[in-house]
C-alpha cells in the first residue's frame, strides 16, 4: 500500500517530519491499522505552501504528485491553524477534497 503524509507548512517552525516518520515506521498512532500490510511505501512527504499561498500552482503540483505517485491514502497531520483555531485550515481542507476527488482516502492523524 502507498502512503503520503501531508503537513501545515506553520509546523516547520517546530517538526522535523521525524515523529511522523517514526509512527510510520512502528506502524504506530494513526498507522497502527496498516500492522499487517508487508508492502507499505511513504511514497510522499509534502508541506502545503502557507496559508497566503493557497492553492497555488506549485501546491497543486505536490498534490498532483501524491496522486500520480500512486499514494492510495494520504494521512495529514493536526494543522497549525485547527490547534490555533480550532478549524481545521481552509486551505488544507480544499487540499483534502481535490486528493478525495481523485480516489486519495483521506485519514486525519499522523502521530
Amino acid at each position: 500500500m502507498k502512503i503520503a503524509i501531508l503537513n501545515c507548512l506553520k509546523a516547520n517552525d517546530v517538526c522535523t517530519g521525524g515523529s511522523c516518520l517514526r509512527a510510520f515506521n512502528a506502524r504506530a498512532k494513526h498507522f497502527e491499522r496498516y500492522r499487517d500490510e508487508k508492502d507499505l511505501e511513504l511514497v510522499a512527504l509534502a508541506r502545503c505552501n502557507g496559508c497566503e499561498a493557497g492553492i497555488d500552482k506549485g501546491f497543486e503540483e505536490k498534490l498532483q504528485y501524491i496522486v500520480d505517485a500512486g499514494a492510495e491514502v494520504c494521512h495529514v497531520g493536526v494543522c497549525t491553524v485547527k490547534r490555533e483555531t480550532g478549524k481545521e485550515c481552509p486551505v488544507i481542507t480544499e487540499a483534502l477534497a481535490r486528493l478525495e476527488a481523485q480516489g486519495v482516502k483521506v485519514v486525519r492523524g499522523t502521530h
